[in-house]
């Protein structure tokens, strides 16, 4: 008995090093990713500053629950970020819909027949 509790302890430990291994993983994963985005702006707008060129456009989306806020500099940062918007917006509402579909199909397959 205390060899398949030991096996158990062990097959736990390998479990929660290899998700402490992943979660590190996916934060260093992140980091560059996010150093690699601030280092090509950076680049982007030193070239632009040596081409005179002064104009910066940007924008951002803020989603609150399903519905979108767009925010532009010019009107074409701002189509851009709208078509982005509602099509994060439908892949959002479809996931929700299909994951919850497939939630009453569980509860329903396990409420017995009468």
């Amino acid at each position: 008995m205390k060899s398949s509790q030991q096996f158990g302890v062990r097959n736990l430990l390998s479990v929660v090093g290899l998700a402490i291994i992943l979660f590190i993983l996916a934060f260093v994963v992140i980091f560059i990713g996010m150093l690699l985005i601030i280092l090509g702006t950076l680049r982007e707008s030193f070239k632009k500053r040596r081409e005179g060129e002064e104009r910066v456009r940007g924008g951002a989306v803020i989603v609150v629950g399903p519905l979108p806020i767009v925010i532009g500099t010019d009107r074409e940062s701002a189509k851009i970020l709208m078509i982005l918007a509602i099509a994060l917006t439908v892949v959002a509402v479809l996931v929700f819909i299909l994951l919850n579909w497939g939630g009453a199909l569980q509860f329903t397959s396990r409420v017995p027949a009468r």
